[in-house]
């Protein structure tokens, strides 16, 4: 039976999403409670995909105007991904398991196919903006960055 395959790419690339905080004691206290959940994608643990993409498309809304672009192209991303796989009856707390009777595989592999958006160019050079900003304006180190 195939195996639905994890998001090795983008768990590196969301690692890289965030790497401080400071500035704004809000969106650094985001950042903060971001982490938490993804420290369980990054274990392979995607019951709480729903509640980081969340996170993550509020941080697009009220993040801060410097990296409100960048968040919204993450953001955008995790949509498309969730939208996929909705498509072919998943939720992404379904990725690690055996892929469940009656999904097309082949749907499957093109649903799984957006996930490539995850680490494309301008996914990769919005994380690094919002790195670069956490940085700057924050105080606070993520694990694995």
């Amino acid at each position: 039976m195939k195996r639905l395959t994890a998001l090795p790419l983008c768990l590196a690339v969301v690692a890289s999403l965030m790497s401080g905080c400071g500035g704004d004691d809000t969106y650094c206290d985001n950042l903060a409670s971001a982490e938490e959940n993804f420290q369980r994608l990054e274990a392979s643990d995607f019951s709480n995909f729903d509640e980081f993409a969340e996170q993550v498309e509020g941080l697009a809304e009220d993040g801060p105007d410097e990296v409100k672009d960048d968040w919204k192209v993450i953001s955008d991303a995790f949509t498309e991904f969730t939208d996929a796989l909705d498509e072919v009856g998943l939720e992404p707390k379904d990725l690690g398991k055996e892929l469940p009777p009656g999904v097309d595989p082949d749907a499957f592999a093109a649903a799984m196919a957006t996930a490539r958006n995850l680490s494309s160019v301008e996914f990769r050079t919005a994380s690094d903006n919002i790195d670069t900003h956490a940085k700057d304006e924050c105080n606070f180190e993520f694990e694995g960055t």
